[in-house]
């Protein structure tokens, strides 16, 4: 399957196939920790945040596609963030990452991945990082098997 994937960067055309994927990833995310409570207009939001992000110069939205049907099989986001303080000083931060299960296990996470290092070095980040909701197994498994490891922590409290 992996072989009809094509991994580039995601164009307006695609929004409309991407957006089932975000709202899959955000409705996992509330059932994985009730503290991401999900908004009603969940799918209007995340047409926005696209097509906000494809107009941004810091930022990226990779998909993996299928070569002989055109469907998303998944996608990755990240964000370039100036760590003024520290080196290196640009770091690129996935926000958003997932896999349409019909794709699993199939090294199409990987792909993206590894197609999102590769853009962001080239956006001159020098590291790469994650975020993900406290509990999902399945983020922290994915991440610790391609040697990525914890660099700060973040704690909440509702106001």
């Amino acid at each position: 399957m992996a072989s009809r994937i094509i991994v580039r960067e995601a164009e307006k055309e695609d929004i409309e196939k991407i957006v089932p994927l975000l709202v899959r990833l955000k409705a996992l995310n509330e059932e994985i920790d009730p503290h991401y409570k999900a908004v009603d207009n969940l799918e209007e939001a995340a047409r926005k945040y696209l097509e906000t992000l494809l107009d941004r110069s810091d930022a990226r939205v990779i998909v993996a596609a299928d070569a002989e049907t055109g469907d998303i099989a998944g996608v990755i986001i990240y964000t370039l963030v100036d760590r003024i303080f520290y080196e290196p000083r640009i770091k690129a931060v996935i926000t958003d990452f997932y896999v349409h299960p019909r794709f699993r296990r199939k090294r199409v996470g990987s792909l993206l991945l590894d197609k999102a290092a590769e853009r962001a070095a080239s956006d001159g980040a020098g590291i790469i990082t994650a975020v993900y909701p406290a509990g999902n197994a399945i983020a922290e498994n994915f991440y610790k098997s391609r040697k990525f490891v914890p660099l700060q922590v973040e704690v909440y409290r509702p106001l």
